[in-house]
């Protein structure tokens, strides 16, 4: 009988260990740049060029094996926009905002990932997250602005959602490089400090990261 309890033991010891082995800790940081479309930006793509502005955080997941992944993320950034480049019903002015958002994150790699998986060191991916952002703004006091623009003073909260999608390498056992593209909508109108009272529609912040991961195995 103590001979089957010590199979039985080192036997789920194993099972467990083989299991464990598939999962991952991802330590992560980035860096990129962020826009934002609102009352006064627009999607243009020239002017977002012209006006990006660098943002950079961390990520923080849980991989519960070779695909799905778990955890949070954290960004602080700047954003800017001016009128000339968009031209809309605003004249002379600029947006000038610096934002910090945390959310929870949701990764998907379409090709199995990670240490024992040597023949896929380039998988695509998607994420979705969804959160709180705190933004501020600096207004201009030298313009006029529309009659029919309120403007939201101090720090804004409001929460985030969305996601994007990427590509990552990986080099070696542990280390890995990524980069994504997102998409982020943000109810309240308020990443720009104004906005017209009578429209309530969602602001989009979108971008690129470029990241360094380091993977901790969990066995």
């Amino acid at each position: 009988m103590q001979r089957i309890f010590i199979f039985i033991f080192f036997t789920t010891s194993f099972i467990a260990t083989g299991q464990r082995s598939l999962q991952s800790i991802n330590l992560n940081i980035h860096t990129g740049s962020a826009n934002h479309i609102g009352d006064m930006a627009t999607g243009d793509v020239n002017a977002m060029l012209q006006e990006a502005r660098n943002s950079f955080g961390g990520e923080f997941s849980f991989y519960t094996g070779p695909k799905w992944g778990f955890g949070m993320e954290i960004d602080y950034g700047k954003l800017f926009a001016d009128n000339a480049n968009h031209k809309g019903i605003y004249t002379g002015i600029l947006t000038r905002t610096s934002f910090f958002n945390s959310g929870m994150r949701i990764t998907y790699n379409l090709l199995p990932f990670g240490k024992y998986w040597k023949r896929n060191s380039v998988t695509p991916y998607i994420f979705a997250m969804g959160g709180v952002i705190f933004s501020q703004s600096k207004y201009m006091t030298d313009i006029i602005y529309p009659t029919s623009c309120d403007f939201a003073p101090g720090t804004n909260i409001s929460g985030i959602f969305g996601g994007g999608f990427g590509v990552k390498i990986r080099h070696n056992e542990h280390w890995t490089t990524n980069a994504e593209i997102y998409n982020y909508s943000v109810p309240g109108d308020r990443l720009e400090g104004f906005y017209l009272a009578n429209d309530l529609s969602p602001d989009l912040l979108i971008g690129m990261k470029f990241g360094l991961s380091y993977s901790i195995y969990t066995w």
